[in-house]
């Protein structure tokens, strides 16, 4: 990491040991170091040797910088040679500001801080608006694609899976996820294979928003991160995300975190209608992935208990959204 660092002006430079974070709670694969220099808190990250390449970086960066005059979004320090990113050890490396605030923790957050959220993500999807184009949500083609995998088969082969590690912690709400998405997956799929179809106002989007990605001193919003998720496609998946994670089933506070949003960038009939078309296959997905990446696919992660949780929190998600449609 130092030898990364070496390329660096000296004003970016560590003044002191940086800090090793690992992933920092996450499940990308990121490695980050937090350290002090001469322009402030800067963070260090190394980047999956299997997962972004330098096509992407390049792009991510690009869309990056189009939102820098936010003031909550940091943006990557160039090296010595204006690079912004670097190649080495077979992965690919960037430093950026370490941005104050902290995280909410409360569900949903308190009415500043929802306000606050949902106009920084409204602001960021403003400011890459003229990249926008017309065309079908590739996000939810993806998840097309996954559901008919599932009812061609996929289930079955999850279901040998998971039966072939009784043992396993995982195993009974793993179970329980395929009993009820194997029921509920033909009341879901026309809904989504409708609004996979549409066309719709497409631009650069995080489509990995969280509320861990949003950070606060206050009820004033401080930054914007992690852009590692992102690609072309419809603001309604960001807005799904956070809204899913942040406010759950308090139709107040969805109403409420929607006006934030509309008040700056207002949304289109499409964009509000393929909001529930997100919601709905996460809530059916959601689980599965976990399911997918542990017992068929034998994924190791930094935290013994994600898969757990991970497949705990799409059950009850899934779940969740069944009682939902039924009230």
């Amino acid at each position: 990491m130092h030898s990364v660092l070496d390329h660096y002006p000296a004003i970016a430079r560590p003044t002191a040991e940086p800090e090793a974070l690992g992933n920092a709670g996450g499940n990308s694969g990121v490695s980050l170091w937090q350290y002090p220099s001469g322009q402030g808190p800067l963070v260090a990250r190394a980047w999956p040797a299997d997962g972004t390449d330098v096509a992407h970086l390049s792009q991510i960066h690009e869309w990056v910088f189009m939102a820098e005059s936010l003031g909550f979004v940091p943006v990557p320090v160039r090296d010595r040679m204006g690079r912004t990113f670097r190649e080495q050890g077979g992965r690919l490396w960037d430093v950026s500001p370490w941005m104050p605030g902290s995280a909410a923790s409360e569900r949903p957050p308190d009415r500043g801080r929802l306000f606050a959220g949902f106009a920084a993500l409204a602001s960021f999807h403003q400011a890459l608006s003229a990249q926008s184009r017309f065309g079908s949500s590739p996000g939810l083609g993806h998840r097309l694609s996954e559901i008919r995998a599932l009812m061609s088969g996929g289930f079955d082969i999850l279901q040998e899976a998971v039966a072939n590690a009784s043992t396993d912690a995982a195993s009974d709400d793993a179970l329980r996820w395929l009993n009820v998405a194997r029921r509920i997956t033909p009341r879901y799929f026309n809904q989504i294979k409708q609004a996979a179809a549409a066309t719709c106002r497409l631009q650069p989007c995080l489509r990995d928003v969280r509320s861990d990605h949003l950070l606060f001193e206050g009820t004033r919003l401080t930054g914007l991160i992690d852009f590692g998720a992102m690609r072309v496609d419809v603001v309604s998946g960001d807005l799904a995300r956070l809204l899913a994670e942040w406010v759950e089933g308090d139709r107040w506070a969805r109403a409420e975190a929607l006006n934030a949003y509309s008040a700056i960038r207002p949304l289109d009939g499409s964009e509000g209608e393929l909001i529930d078309a997100f919601d709905a296959s996460a809530a059916l997905l959601g689980a599965g992935h976990w399911v997918r990446w542990h017992f068929l696919e034998k994924r190791r992660f930094e935290d013994p208990n994600a898969v757990g949780r991970g497949i705990e929190r799409g059950l009850v998600r899934l779940l969740s959204h069944i009682a939902a449609e039924l009230r």
